[in-house]
Order: C-alpha cells, then structure tokens, then sequence
C-alpha cells in the first residue's frame, strides 16, 4: 500500500513537469500559496492613517480577495475588535503569513473563523472573555465602529504601492459597488492620478466625500474600470 500511494505521488510529480526545450523543463501548476491564500507569506506596513484594527484588516484582506463581514451581518461582538485602536508594533507585518496575522491581529481574545466558499473573514469573542465586557460596551462599540466607517472623508498621504481599488475598500463602499466607487472617487480627485485610475500619484490626498450619490449603472461604472485596466496594461 504505501509503495502504491509512493508510485502514484511520483507519478503526479513527474507529470507536473514539462519539456520547454531539449534542455530545460518547466515546473506547471498551482504553487501551495495560491492553492492556500491564507499561507501567503506577506510583507506589509499599515499606513498611519488607518487608525483602527478594522481599517488594518480590511486594508490587509483586499489584495487576497478576503473581505469581513459587515457588521450587520456579524456578531455584535465584532465590532470591539474592529473600532480598537490599532498596536504601533502591529502596523509592520514582516514576515507572516496571512493567517498569522489575521490572528496577531485578532489578539488573544477573539478567534477568526474563514469561510472557504464566500472568503469572508469574521471574529467572535472568546467565551472566556466574554465576562470582561457588557452588553452596553458592545452596543457603543457598533455605535463607534458604524460611525467610524461613515465618517471617512480624506485618504492619504498614499503612499508608494497603493491602489484606488484598495484604498476605497478601506474606506466603504456605502451602497455602492467597487467599480462604482472607484469611478466616483477618480473621477472627485482628478489631479491625484496620471490620466488613469490605475496610475494614482504618491503623497496625495484623495477627497472621499459622497457630494452626490452616483447614477452610474453598476455596468457603466465596470465598464469604465475595464477600459482604464486594460490602457494601463497597454503603456506599462
């Protein structure tokens, strides 16, 4: 039996590999990484203008498809961790994986469960925990973190590497979806990127604020986003 599982793991291995010439082979197939996000080896500082743990979780998340859940939709108790003040010692992230460092960030008394089909990121209070807060200290902190996420009105400096998609994510979409907001907020800060959505400027600020709820369609709005992604990859 273990000769036959042997055989067969070889067999997958050498199957992986594939001649390009006579002399060199290629290997072909998914990495461990991307097979399993959450082992990604990152390498991340937190920008000094997000503040709390959510807005450094959510800034975290983008890149790897991960989002958390709304707080509508999480437990109440969610919403302690997320309006806390984030740890100047965790604001560099250097190396970790993914994982390690939703759990750094959870500390040791929330545990963060991930939901493998709809990639969502959420935390619950450990029960031992729960004897060291109130029912009023966890309304007042959805009341805080709910306020947080509605009050985001200017972004940046940005600093070098960061994305509009990335930096909107963090600051809410309020209603929208991403495509809609991103087209908003490029379309609000002109200055701040080189004739694409895709070139944003480093050290500017970016105005957030909602002036008028956007009538763009979600398909106009995707569709603007496409064009902007596919003129950028063209220059680069």
């Amino acid at each position: 039996m273990v000769l036959g599982v042997s055989s067969l793991s070889l067999a997958a291995e050498i199957s992986s590999v594939i001649p390009e010439s006579r002399y060199v082979s290629v290997q072909v197939g998914a990495t461990p990484v991307q097979l399993n996000l959450l082992e990604s080896i990152i390498s991340i500082h937190i920008p000094k203008q997000l503040e709390t743990i959510g807005e450094a979780l959510a800034y975290l998340l983008h890149p790897y498809g991960l989002r958390l859940l709304n707080t509508e939709e999480a437990l109440p108790e969610q919403a302690l961790l997320l309006s806390l003040a984030l740890p100047d010692p965790h604001r560099t992230l250097d190396p970790i994986t993914l994982l390690d460092a939703l759990k750094l960030l959870g500390g040791e008394s929330f545990e963060v469960t991930i939901n493998p089909v709809t990639r969502i990121v959420s935390y619950a209070l450990k029960k031992d925990y729960k004897q060291f807060v109130s029912e009023a200290e966890i309304k007042q902190a959805v009341k805080n973190w709910t306020q947080k996420k509605e009050t985001v009105s200017h972004y940046g400096p940005v600093n070098k590497g960061e994305s509009l998609s990335g930096i909107v994510t963090v600051s809410g979409l309020k209603g929208m979806t991403l495509d809609q907001r991103m087209v908003q907020v490029f379309q609000a800060n002109p200055n701040a990127f080189l004739n694409n959505m895709n070139a944003l400027k480093k050290g500017v600020m970016l105005n957030l604020t909602l002036q008028n709820p956007t009538t763009l369609s979600t398909s106009s709005a995707s569709r603007i986003v496409d064009k902007h992604h596919r003129l950028w990859l063209e220059k680069r």
